[in-house]
């Protein structure tokens, strides 16, 4: 029998994250709801928005879906809440706004799993610009609205660091767990934000930091990117003004 046919076996568990973004979440639940594939169960963890956002939820007549809303420390408390009562399998985030490629996404992603699999990671597209990224795990280029992976692993390597000015927790997550055992699935998974706080300057050293401690940088490229990047930094804003 074809895994084709042996993956609605798999239940995975599908967590947007949402505050006051009700336009961007009422995206991202249609798109959850269209999916061909059913075995899911759809946690929204909202922090008490004032928007909206309930409102929208509370249109949707779907027995998958299940809302939390109340206040919380942040992204990396939000994701860890539903960690702790999803009953997937599989977990899958979402961010709120964050849509699935087309109706059959999840359909394919799943189907790659075979019983040694532990990571499903996938390629991305940003919506503003329709720039198509492929994903690298050897360079550790993933965003985590395309990686689909075994909710077992949070029982070995720990949930997501909760910490104040901390942007990049997924990403220390997902060096932590490089070592398990991924699959690529060479395709568009989700379609999301080119920006956020990855463009914040604190996120790109807390980055660097990291892949240091990983040693994904050798000590001197690691102090000649620490002098040189705020040097880059100014050169590309003279550069943009110049443009203007």
């Amino acid at each position: 029998m074809s895994n084709l046919n042996l993956k609605e076996n798999y239940s995975i568990t599908i967590v947007t994250v949402n505050f006051n973004n009700s336009n961007g979440l009422q995206d991202t639940i249609e798109s959850v709801i269209n999916q061909t594939y059913s075995n899911y169960e759809y946690l929204i963890i909202d922090g008490a928005s004032t928007d909206k956002s309930l409102e929208k939820v509370n249109r949707f007549n779907n027995k998958n879906i299940k809302c939390i809303s109340e206040k919380d420390k942040g992204i990396y408390h939000a994701m860890n809440k539903a960690i702790s009562i999803a009953k997937g399998e599989w977990l899958l985030f979402m961010n709120s706004g964050d849509i699935f490629f087309d109706k059959q996404t999840l359909n394919k992603a799943m189907s790659q799993i075979q019983p040694d699999t532990d990571v499903i990671y996938s390629d991305w597209v940003y919506a503003n610009s329709e720039k198509y990224i492929s994903a690298s795990k050897e360079k550790m280029a993933v965003r985590h609205q395309s990686v689909i992976y075994k909710k077992y692993l949070h029982e070995i390597y720990g949930t997501y660091l909760v910490s104040s000015g901390v942007t990049i927790s997924d990403y220390i997550f997902f060096l932590s767990i490089e070592n398990t055992r991924w699959k690529y699935h060479k395709a568009p998974l989700s379609i999301c934000e080119e920006y956020g706080v990855s463009a914040n300057v604190s996120h790109f050293y807390q980055k660097i930091a990291v892949d240091f401690i990983f040693k994904k940088y050798s000590k001197i490229r690691f102090v000649l990117t620490l002098i040189l990047y705020p040097l880059y930094k100014v050169l590309k804003n003279i550069w943009l003004q110049i443009l203007k």
